[in-house]
């Protein structure tokens, strides 16, 4: 049980800063959160998941021009990875729980007494604030302790990349897939991610229009299973979230240089779902279900092509700040 603990926060970390966090600070998570309720774990790491969510609903556009940037008039293919930093000095680092009472599936309820202190989240340099006290509520008795984790990484920004292939158009739309087939992460489980989106031409409606003007609908998925032999092996957090912009764009006629904008209203969630294991043994199925915090962004970047190079950078103004830079090829 303490092993599928470790990976499963562990994991969450792996995709949001592409660290392993170190191994003292995974043992102090595993022995904590072995024993702890929804509401601490809860609270612990929707951080991470505001992260992830800004992260994985960045870098979708490079431009508004729907056709045009290929070799070959009207045919696009883009190839390329992009990489985002969601900024975490936003991010909370600390948070207050009362009492939390929890049943087992054998029907005891035991509570869990936490300090009347501030409590680390995973993101910071806090350090643990002791220890809470497992009350049985039927006798009052005391039947456990134990040590509440300190914060596991304190880090400036949280990055991850993520392959993308783009190819169009018909009737002025083109898409974009992204892709990650199940990978495994050493041994804390396996990560997979899918996201298609979908972008439609506004300018082409508009006879001289000054500059590109398009929108775009983006889905994307991403679902964490445990490894194999662990106590828990299937799948552990199913992620899922979806984004609407509206994008606008200008070349420079006399360099390879276009700068681009966009408005996006988005929306992400995790779902995450394991085993409470009282001290007696018994055990208690609790289950997460975390809102990042960003629903709308204003983003403004600009983009270079050099020959089939494309290279891309933009900043994004969110609950969650984002940076984000592509590299691909256009065909």
């Amino acid at each position: 049980m303490r092993s599928f603990q470790v990976r499963l926060l562990s994991s969450l970390i792996v995709l949001t800063v592409l660290i392993v966090p170190p191994a003292q600070a995974q043992d102090e998570l595993g022995d904590a959160l072995n024993s702890i309720g929804q509401q601490y774990a809860d609270s612990y790491t929707q951080p991470v998941t505001d992260a992830l969510g800004a992260n994985l609903n960045a870098g979708l556009f490079r431009t508004a021009e729907v056709g045009g940037e290929g070799i070959i008039p009207g045919i696009d293919v883009y190839v390329g990875v992009a990489g985002m930093g969601a900024l975490t000095s936003g991010s909370a680092e600390s948070f207050r729980l009362s009492d939390e009472v929890i049943e087992t599936e054998g029907g005891r309820q035991l509570r869990i007494e936490y300090p009347d202190a501030d409590l680390p989240t995973a993101f910071g340099e806090n350090e643990s604030p002791g220890s809470a006290d497992i009350i049985d509520e039927q006798t009052g008795m005391q039947v456990d302790q134990v040590p509440l984790p300190s914060s596991l990484i304190d880090t400036p920004i949280a990055p991850l990349a993520i392959p993308q292939i783009g190819a169009g158009t018909v009737l002025g739309t083109d898409a974009q897939v992204r892709f990650l087939p199940e990978t495994s992460i050493s041994d804390y489980g396996s990560v997979s991610l899918f996201g298609l989106s979908v972008r439609h031409s506004l300018s082409q409606y508009i006879p001289l229009s000054p500059v590109n003007l398009a929108v775009q609908g983006t889905w994307q998925s991403l679902s964490l299973s445990g490894s194999d032999g662990s106590t828990n092996p299937g799948e552990i957090v199913d992620a899922s979230g979806w984004a609407l912009n509206a994008q606008v764009s200008k070349s420079v006629p006399v360099a390879p240089i276009t700068f681009y904008g966009g408005l996006q209203y988005e929306q992400f969630g995790v779902d995450v779902g394991y085993t409470f294991q009282a001290p007696d043994g018994s055990t208690s199925t609790v289950s997460l279900d975390q809102d990042a915090s960003n629903n709308v962004r204003a983003l403004a970047g600009v983009s270079v092509t050099l020959a089939l190079i494309q290279l891309n950078v933009d900043y994004a103004l969110a609950s969650n700040n984002t940076v984000s830079a592509g590299l691909g090829i256009t065909l």
